[in-house]
């Protein structure tokens, strides 16, 4: 799921369809910070669903008025940013 460490948040497992929603809710409660950063580097299985969850995260950053960046994306949710034409809606951290 998602925990918190050295000022980051680590999303850890599956990030897909089934999960999204319990991933949403759980990830939602550290929003409203002036920036946080969402570590994908413990993911172990994405899918489109992904890129719906980080648009949705940093949509409820910025009605917080805060801003959330991603790290340790990977290559396929990087490809599938790219398909769906939002890369430039994903702010990434400087990694």
């Amino acid at each position: 799921m998602i925990r918190e460490a050295d000022g980051r948040l680590y999303v850890s497992g599956p990030v897909t369809l089934k999960n999204a929603i319990a991933l949403l809710e759980a990830g939602g409660q550290y929003l409203g910070r002036s920036q946080t950063v969402i570590d994908f580097s413990e993911v172990s299985e994405i899918d489109s669903a992904s890129v719906s969850l980080m648009l949705e995260w940093s949509r409820q950053a910025r009605v917080k008025g805060g801003e959330v960046r991603f790290a340790n994306l990977g290559e396929a949710v990087k490809s599938l940013t790219n398909l769906y034409g939002v890369e430039d809606l994903i702010l990434l951290d400087a990694e």
